[in-house]
């Protein structure tokens, strides 16, 4: 379906992107962090552009001024995706595009995935950058006011009334406020956790885990047939895992009712989800909740570590 490449290595002095083949439009989410502004900077490109997320609640002063930005008023991830992609007047399937995915909003990326699927553009790259560390490690603050937790545009299944073998499998993260509105939400269902390991780097994985015991002492004590394992930074890993843990999971329970699957890691295993529901689950009883908050911080880490590409390809 695609590949992933490591584009630069921070840490070992490579020059950022450097041969790298252009881009006809690269579209970056904004945010404060240095990993964005320097991807930004970095990428060749003939067009790009601002995504500019409501959720960071930025004031003007803050905003970039060196191209184009790209806004909706809608706090709906399908009509906000809708109204900054749709206004790129040159967007094609025959361009070269890529979009920096790591200052996104997680409902936002998998919805645009559905959405250039659904026009036709079938190719196109994702590049994500790690931290060098985030800056208050396990008591970094992502997301504050859960509004609701449902279905996320265009990952809507076709649900059955019966749920006494109902599966939720949550990617867990830093986010522990996210997980626990998750989990609350699908009580009665069995839980699969998707851990990250290997972790974007050493301490995360164990970061990650102090977080999660803030959610209930019985989270992080789990049967093995009940825990999974996909790197933090591999998409294609995530979407095999994922397939793992299914046959898996047919294979102990005689019937899964609904399946609910939901992202709350990193922007690559997001992807790895959005990747394994197109390809899978369309107009099956399964369905990728997530806990949509009403403000998320803008700038959670410092330093610029790893910068991935992954190529897209759904023609396939």
């Amino acid at each position: 379906m695609a590949s992933n490449e490591q584009l630069y290595d921070a840490g070992a002095g490579k020059k950022l992107l450097e041969g790298h083949q252009e881009f006809d439009i690269f579209i970056s989410a904004f945010n404060l962090s240095d990993r964005v502004r320097h991807t930004f900077d970095k990428v060749a490109a003939k067009d790009k552009y601002w995504i500019i997320h409501n959720e960071y609640k930025f004031g003007e002063q803050e905003l970039p001024t060196d191209a184009r930005r790209l806004t909706s008023n809608s706090s709906s991830e399908a009509d906000f995706i809708i109204d900054t992609f749709g206004s790129i007047q040159s967007l094609d399937p025959s361009l070269r595009i890529a979009v920096d995915i790591t200052g996104f909003m997680r409902p936002h990326l998998m919805f645009m995935m559905y959405y250039l699927r659904e026009r036709g553009i079938n190719k196109f790259a994702l590049i994500y950058t790690e931290p060098s560390q985030y800056k208050r490690k396990s008591e970094t603050i992502f997301s504050s006011d859960v509004l609701e937790v449902r279905q996320i545009n265009g990952y809507e299944g076709l649900h059955t009334i019966d749920m006494t073998g109902d599966v939720l499998i949550v990617g867990v993260g830093y986010d522990h406020d996210l997980i626990s509105h998750v989990l609350a939400s699908k009580g009665n269902a069995r839980q699969v956790q998707l851990l990250s390991l290997p972790s974007l780097s050493a301490d995360m994985y164990q970061e990650s885990l102090i977080r999660l015991h803030k959610v209930s002492d019985n989270s992080t004590s789990l049967p093995e047939d009940q825990l999974a394992y996909a790197s933090a930074n591999d998409p294609f890993a995530t979407y095999i895992v994922l397939g793992e843990t299914l046959e898996r999971l047919y294979g102990h329970y005689e019937v899964i009712s609904n399946l609910y699957l939901s992202p709350l890691a990193t922007k690559p295993q997001a992807v790895g989800f959005a990747m394994f529901y197109l390809s899978h689950l369309v107009g099956k009883s399964a369905s990728i909740m997530f806990p949509f908050a009403s403000s998320y911080s803008k700038d959670t880490s410092k330093g610029v570590g790893r910068a991935w590409l992954y190529e897209m390809n759904f023609s396939q």
